[in-house]
């Protein structure tokens, strides 16, 4: 039996072709925060990057006869949320030099009260630590890392070599390690 978390992006693709738009409505919803924080590296503008990513959902919806997507389907909305991202922050240039910087806050589940405090303290330890890094060091951390993407669809996406995007992995994993002992089983 298929779930909403199981169903294959392909296969919802398809739906979409056929006017599902519940089949839009759990892409969306698989992918709206890592794209909304993809996008906000981009932007460093929480609205801005939601409008983004709401807008290549959009375009996918009003291309949905047309569409054909000839690579990885994550790969595809990380690099169509990078143009978009990459169109906003010209547009909003050319009106105002001053763009909005907010954080992007993450809905976190629900868990138990003491492992959220520790994870919680784990993770703003970590993103301390990646606001430390090199600014395209931290971005291909995160999107390995945190949102499952290969080192080769990373080096797609950021049009770069895969040994540079090993490169920046193996140097952000050990500055991190270095700084949390602890941690280092973790990576």
């Amino acid at each position: 039996m298929f779930t909403e978390k199981n169903i294959d992006d392909l296969v919802l693709l398809d739906r979409i072709k056929q006017n599902d738009s519940v089949a839009l409505k759990i892409l969306f919803e698989r992918y709206f925060e890592p794209l909304c924080f993809f996008s906000f590296q981009i932007l460093k503008s929480s609205e801005l990057c939601e409008e983004s990513v709401s807008d290549v959902f959009t375009n996918i919806w009003l291309k949905r006869k047309t569409i054909d997507i000839r690579t990885n389907f994550r790969s595809y909305l990380y690099t169509a949320v990078k143009n978009q991202s990459i169109n906003y922050l010209r547009q909003e240039k050319r009106y105002s030099q001053n763009i909005e910087s907010t954080n992007l806050h993450l809905i976190i589940s629900d868990q138990i009260a003491d492992q959220l405090v520790l994870q919680q303290n784990l993770e703003d330890k970590i993103d301390s630590l990646l606001k430390e890094l090199p600014e395209k060091r931290g971005i291909i951390f995160r999107m390995n890392r945190i949102d499952g993407l290969s080192y080769k669809e990373i080096a797609e996406i950021l049009s770069i070599s895969v040994n540079t995007v090993q490169n920046q992995m193996v140097k952000a994993i050990k500055y991190i390690a270095d700084q949390l002992p602890r941690i280092r089983k973790l990576f």
